[in-house]
This record gives structure tokens, sequence and C-alpha cells, in this order.
């Protein structure tokens, strides 16, 4: 999995996805012979389900680039550097930290930190030389070697090495998100071999993907965090590895980023025709409807639009009739946005039981909500993996049954004898036919109907519980629904909240029900555990939402590590869908296979859409002609007024001085309150 990506992707999932890394490093110690392979660190030969060249890794199967590629075939080499781009994000933030669970940091961040390998957009599980020039990998998988490029440097011009990598790795996994932890639990040890060569020990590792994964560490500077707390909220730029960093900051408002000049990696394969805009600024809204305003009235550069009301009836203004404003469907094959559903608490009495969830799967009335809320546009979801090969769409497979004998006692008999399905509301009676059979669930788990509410036998109380909410758009899908529920004695209410609040209650796990979703790799591994063991489900700030505690996921998610190839990796993927699907964890919601975008005709694109990354718009670039033949109001000047130039990589945010000096005052006494600002 990208890890990376997957930030991305959990960070902005409450609005859009537009993407597209201990406070001293632990001194190594000798490992004992007896634990370590004693195989000679040469890089390892392409052998079954594993292969790898000094110059890249692949998960599974060959790589796609030779030794001497120059670029990817989905890059234009020669994009020229220069201009803005400007994009809108929904709500505030209050950090500029992105690994750490801590405050809401600023979209956009990780683009400032370089990983050890990139991932290729055209292939699923591909990994090629960045800030590591080289890589080295145990047949065994026992351990790991990365040889850094001696011409890697931070954005200070102080020189990335070994020391930089073990402090990032140490950091992350000991002080960062507890996503950082799951990712890095079968690293044993960590030694400096040389100032530019690491090696990661992984004694009793059976994940061929953990080359990919510390591929994706995201490299920090150890002598800017001698004097900075790692785990602490704050507002003032990092020094930073990767091609951009953070230009000015108002809090709440806005967060521009300035392309480094003269970046150390501009020419490597794997970035050659990336990071093509001088400036990338972030403008917040605190309401959708004027996020959309100021799109069409041109302050806002591209949307990847997820109002499918407005996909079909907002974009009737004159600069999309006179062209200035392009609308596609960009077809993909990746599971996006993953599982979307309403993910149920089950930390919460009230849906411990698996056939109460059932029973209100059972009132959702996609039907009716796809024709009449969202124009037809979506397919109904019926897997955790859907839109990819991972998907338990039919019957099991021999093989895939045979990963689940031994849990048939603890597994739902349809599992293994049913393709999982909900019911379709085609007519009145087909609504009666769910009531029915939601109200039969419902008795047997405990609950009564008693003057027109659901109330619990032995107690009496009434199922009341609250769905949480942070954009008002979604209102609609969930009073929808709320009317369904209403059906069966079951009283739903609705809080919407700011995005703030909303991202702290999700830590935390504060919430009855919310519309959710796990963004799912190409490549699924150790991102899983994050999404569904049971040690997640006791660890604030993991993808667990559900608190989903079974011991037949947890061992199924780690045969689906230890997968040796492609197609095991697929069936046993397969076995953890269809026990997670019939365990009711979520109400299944919907998907699309296009990824509908909207931009101004001001940028230059590629002509080839990478597969696996369709969203990024880092190959894009500033057309300076199509700028012209905009209307005057759309046009953009400003950003050519450069403030003056950054100093060692950091920056204080662009406030007033009586706002600086109330952060640094806050900042005594903990995290900074930022007070937010309607745009």
């Amino acid at each position: 999995m990208r890890i990376l990506q997957l930030l991305i992707l959990v960070i902005f999932n409450a609005s859009l996805v537009l993407a597209s890394g201990p406070q001293a490093a632990v001194q190594p110690k000798t490992p004992s012979p007896e634990n370590v392979s004693t195989t000679t660190t040469a890089p390892v030969p392409i052998v079954p389900a594993v292969s790898a060249g000094s110059y890249g890794f692949s998960t599974f199967g060959q790589l796609k680039y030779k030794p001497d590629f120059t670029c990817y075939d989905y890059v234009n080499p020669d994009a020229p550097k220069g201009g803005q781009i400007k994009i809108a994000a929904l709500g505030t933030f209050d950090s500029l930290n992105p690994f750490i669970i801590k405050g809401t940091p600023a979209q956009g961040m990780t683009r400032c930190f370089a990983t050890l390998l990139e991932s290729s957009g055209d292939e699923p599980a591909s990994h090629y030389g960045y800030v590591a020039i080289s890589i080295e990998v145990a047949p065994d998988l026992s351990w790991v070697i990365f040889n850094l490029n001696p011409k890697a440097k931070f954005n200070n011009e102080e020189m990335i090495t070994a020391d930089d990598v073990i402090f990032s790795f140490n950091t992350l996994k000991e002080k960062g998100s507890p996503l950082f932890r799951t990712y890095y639990q079968a690293v044993t040890l960590v030694e400096k071999l040389s100032d530019h060569r690491i090696k990661f020990y992984c004694v009793g590792n059976k994940s061929h993907e953990i080359p990919a994964i510390l591929g994706q560490l995201p490299i920090l500077s150890k002598a800017y965090y001698e004097h900075h707390i790692f785990e602490e909220t704050t507002l003032i730029a990092p020094v930073c590895s990767g091609p951009y960093e953070v230009l000015s900051v108002d809090p709440g408002r806005f967060i521009s980023y300035k392309r480094v000049q003269n970046w150390w990696g501009e020419n490597l394969p794997s970035q050659k025709g990336h990071h093509n805009f001088d400036e990338m600024k972030i403008d917040y809204y605190r309401d959708s409807n004027a996020m959309f305003e100021a799109f069409k009235n041109g302050q806002v550069d591209v949307r990847f639009e997820n109002s499918s009301k407005l996909w079909a009836t907002g974009y009737n203004f004159p600069a999309v009739d006179q062209g200035h404003v392009k609308k596609q469907l960009i077809k993909h094959s990746l599971c996006i946005p993953g599982g979307q559903g309403f993910f149920f608490n089950t930390r919460r009495e009230i849906f411990s039981d698996r056939r109460v969830r059932q029973a209100i799967a059972e009132m959702f009335d996609f039907t009716w909500a796809n024709k009449n809320l969202f124009y037809d546009r979506y397919q109904r979801t019926l897997s955790y993996f859907p839109n990819t090969p991972f998907e338990a769409a039919s019957l099991p497979e021999r093989e895939e049954v045979s990963y689940l004998k031994g849990y048939e006692g603890a597994l739902q008999p349809e599992v293994l004898s049913k393709s999982f399905s909900l019911p379709e509301h085609r007519n009145e009676q087909d609504i009666r036919n769910s009531k029915d059979k939601a109200l039969k669930l419902l008795n047997e788990a405990g609950w009564e109907i008693k003057g027109q509410k659901l109330v619990n036998k032995k107690t009496g109380n009434p199922f009341v519980f609250e769905a949480l909410i942070a954009d008002q758009t979604m209102e609609k899908i969930f009073l929808h629904f709320q009317g369904y529920l209403n059906l069966i004695g079951i009283e739903m209410k609705i809080r919407l909240v700011d995005v703030s609040s909303y991202q702290q209650r999700m830590d935390q796990y504060d919430f009855d029900m919310v519309m959710s979703v796990n963004p799912q790799s190409p490549s699924p591994g150790n991102e899983q555990r994050n999404m569904w063991s049971s040690t997640a489900a006791d660890t604030p700030g993991t993808r667990n939402i559900a608190g989903i505690k079974d011991k037949v996921v947890d061992e199924l998610i780690e045969k689906l590590i230890a997968s040796q190839d492609y197609r095991t990796l697929i069936l046993r993927t397969r076995a953890l869908d269809r026990v997670l699907l019939w365990g009711y964890y979520m109400v299944p919601a919907w998907y699309s296979g296009s990824l509908p975008i909207v931009y101004w005709d001001r940028f230059g694109r590629p002509e080839m859409t990478p597969p696996y990354q369709p969203f990024s718009i880092e190959t894009w670039w500033f057309d300076p002609d199509s700028e012209g033949k905009l209307p005057a109001h759309a046009q953009r000047t400003e950003w050519k007024k450069w403030p003056k130039k950054l100093t060692k990589g950091a920056i204080e945010p662009d406030l007033p001085w009586w706002k600086k000096v109330w952060t640094q005052v806050t900042g005594l006494f903990g995290s900074e309150k930022v007070v937010d600002v309607q745009k």
C-alpha cells in the first residue's frame, strides 16, 4: 500500500480527494547471528512473486520500467515549470504536521516530504528510486537495504543521511499516527551501515510488500526536530525534503506551497515531469456552496465533483458553454472511494448485535436514492473492495473456501454458501418485505414495537441513535434513510458539526453512525490491520471506525499479508471481504467507476492518465496561452508576486503581529487553538 497516498485519502475523505510521510534515533544493536539472514548484501534476483532490481522493487511480478528509463510513460518530460494552481478545501486546519492524529493538518503537506522510493502510477505495486538510489532485499525477506542518493538534500541545503532515515522511522513509529506503528511492526531493528546505507531487519517477516512499505517512508530532518517537538501541532513550517515548501499560511483560510527552485530530485526518472507549478494554493471554505461559487468565478481552478446533483445540473454557466471550463469523466480501475457506507460503531451497545445491524441495512433504499438524489450516477456497493479483482462478487471458489476452513463455527453460515446481496426496493411490496424481515431480526435481538416505537424488551428504552456528519450536502441522504428507519420504529437523529470537531470525534470514536470510506490499495496488505484488526479497534485514530474485534478477521488479515503471489492475494482478500460483508459492520452505500473532474482551461495535461493514480494533478502544468484566452475576471496575476525568500525551509504563518504573539503564548501551554475565519 502506498502509505502517503493512504494518508492523503484519509485526511481528505471528509471532503474531497485531491492528491495526489522517538525524538532521537534509537542506536542499533548488533543482531544475534541465529536471527539474521547470512545472505550477502547483493541486489536480490527475481524469484517467484517477488521481483527487485537495484533501481526498483515490485511486490508481485516484474518491473515495467528498465534500469535506464528516464521517466514514466504518463508524464510529459518537457512540461514547463511555472504558474499557479488554486484548489479548494472544505473546513479548516490548525497544524502543518500531517503525521500525527493531534490537530487538523493542512491539505497538501505531504508534498513537502520525499520518500525512499516512488510508486509508479501505471503499475499496481511497483516502486522506483527516489531518496534511495537503489534497494537490496534478502530472498527470504528478512532484511532490506536502502542506498541513499548522495545528491539528496533538504530544502535548507543540508544533505539527507542515514541518520535522518533512522530518525524518521523511529519517530513516525513511536510518535506518529497509529497507521505507522501498524505499517512498521514487522521491522525488528534498523542499522546504519554507512552515512548513505541503512539496513532494516524484518526477522520472521512473511510480507512481500515490506520493502515497498519501507520505501514509502517520509524523510524528516533529524537536525530540525532536535529543536522542535514533533508530536505537537504547529503552524511553523518544518524543513522539508520534497519538491515543495510552505510559502505562506493564514490558518483556517489558506495555505500556499512554493516549488523548491533547483530541487535536487527534479530530473530523477521517478520525478521527471512532476511538480510543475511554481505555486500551489489551497483555499479553505466553511460551506460547500461557497466553494462551488468560488470555482464558477474562477477563484478555484479544479474540482473533483462529489455532488451528483451539481454534476448533472450545476455546470450550465457561461464559462462552460464557451469552453473555458472543461468537464470530464476519468475512468479508473481503482477502489475509489473504497468500501463506502454508513458505518456502525459497534463499540456502542445498541449496535453490538449483528442482527440489529442487518435489520437497519435492510431498510436503506438505494434504488430510490440513486434515481432521485444521485441522477442514476452510482452503482450499489456490495464489497469493501468494489471495482477491483478483490471484490467477493460471486460464490467462493474452492481455493477461497480452503482459507476459511477451520473457522466454520465462528462464521455466519451464509459466508460459505451465498454471495452477499442487499434488497432492491422496486415497489411498495419490496419495501414491506424489507420491513417485515427487519422487524423479525430486531425481535430476535430483543426489540419490539410499542406505540410505533421500537423499544428494548428488557429495559423499555427506545431505539434512538445519532448520525454524525460534517458536510451539509450529506444531510439529504441521511434524511432519506431516516424516513425508512421510522417505518420500523427507529429514531435516527442527525448532527452536523464542523470538520475539526468531526475529525476529533472520529479519532476518539465518539459517534454512533457515520458515512465513511476506507480507501483501498491496488495491492492490499499491511494497511488492512489499521482498518479491521482487534488491535486497531482499541487504538485512537485508526481506520477501524466500526470497532471490529473478530479473531477470524485478524487471522485472515495476516494470511492476506503473507500472500506469496498475486492470485493468492486476490483469493485471501476476497475471503476477508466476505467475512466483513456478512458481519454487517456498515450499510453498503455506492461507488462509481469514473472520476468526475471539472477545471478551468489554463493547464496542460499528459495524454495518458495513469490507471492507479487517476486523481493526481502532479503531472499537470500551467499553460500561459490558454490562460490568456480566459475571461479577464478568471485570469491570474497574483502568482507572480512572491514574498521574500524563505530561509532554512521554515517560515512563520503570514499573520498579524498580535496573532503571532498569541500563537507563541498559547504554544507554551499546549497546541494552538486557531479561530476559524470563513473565507
